[in-house]
Order: structure tokens, then sequence, then C-alpha cells
């Protein structure tokens, strides 16, 4: 009975042990000095930025791209376009005034459009156009099919062209014109016509 009463006290005694408050906790292995470190928290993913807007001057500059050229020969622009409300549907001549017109602008773009951006020739055009008054502005997109017309005939078959070049005092300044030069223009003039 004895050994059985002193069982039951050591038994009481290791459990009052395990269970005293603030007792330490039972130490956990260290690693050694060979241990890997614990990996740490991952980083929170940071958002991707924005793409840029294909238009923008940034988006340009991180592509290499030239910013938009200004016209070049302004003031020759605004002749060559004078050039096309100088007569009208009827007048003696108009053929020959039609083929000068056309020779002129043809003359402008093969120097200046391949150097100037189609936006800008499209402000350019807007600007000369708001100068003008209401008749003026009626004959210049009167004559504009006639006037187109010839510049196109020219750059397509300038040899068959020459005679009434010649007739017209030879306004063309080169031997041969390069039709994506005077595209260049004429998308300026679409371009126009769409924003207005």
């Amino acid at each position: 009975m004895r050994q059985l009463w002193l069982m039951v006290c050591a038994a009481f005694l290791m459990l009052a042990a395990c269970t005293v408050p603030g007792a330490a906790p039972p130490a956990e292995p260290t690693p050694g000095p060979s241990a890997a470190p614990l990996p740490s928290p991952a980083a929170p993913a940071q958002p991707d930025p924005l793409p840029t807007a294909p238009g923008s001057s940034e988006a340009q500059e991180a592509a290499g791209r030239p910013q938009p050229q200004p016209v070049q020969d302004p003031e020759g622009l605004t002749a060559a376009l004078e050039g096309c409300v100088s007569f009208g549907e009827g007048e003696a001549g108009v053929s020959l005034k039609t083929a000068i017109a056309a020779a002129e602008l043809l003359n402008w773009t093969e120097a200046n459009a391949k150097d100037s951006s189609i936006d800008a020739m499209t402000l350019h055009l807007e600007n000369w156009l708001a100068g003008l008054d209401a008749e003026r502005q009626n004959l210049f997109w009167a004559n504009w099919p006639a006037v187109d017309g010839q510049a196109w005939a020219i750059l397509r078959d300038m040899p068959g062209q020459l005679p009434l070049l010649a007739d017209a005092g030879d306004p063309q300044r080169f031997d041969h014109y390069t039709p994506a030069c005077y595209e260049r223009l004429t998308c300026a003039v679409e371009q126009y016509l769409e924003k207005d």
C-alpha cells in the first residue's frame, strides 16, 4: 500500500511540474552552422506598368522614331495651293492653268513632302483655307479634282504630258516626279476632309 501511495505522489509531482505557469517551453533544436536559412516570405507582386499609347511621344521615343516633321518650305506650299484658286471653271485656258497648278504642287511635293509630316501638311492646309473667304474656299474644292487628276496624269505618263506642259510654259522643275511624295499631300487633303 505504501508503495502504491508513493507512486501516486510521484506521478502527481511530475504532472504538477509539467503544468507550472511560467515554465520555460521545451527547447527547440537550433540549426547548426551548416543548416540552410529559412526562406523569407515572398514579396507582394508589383503591378505591371501600363502600356504606353502607340501614338504618344513617349512611345515614339522608345521606338526610336523621329518626331513629326514640320512643313518644309511653307511659303512654297502656300504658293502652290494659291495656284489652285487662280482660275475658275469655264475660263479661257483652264486646261493650261490646271496643268500649271498641278505642276506647282508636284514641284513642291518632290522637294519637300518626304520631309514634312502628313499631320503638319494637313494643319497647313487647314490654316490656309481658314484664311480664304467662302468663295475662294469653294473655288479650291471645285478645282481640286481636276488639278489632282492632272497631277496624277503627269506622274503616270510624263512624256505624254510634255506637250501640254510646254503649252503651259513648262512649269515643271523636275524631269520626273515620285508618286509617293505627291501621295503624301493627297493624304493630307483627305485627312483634312475627314476632320472637317
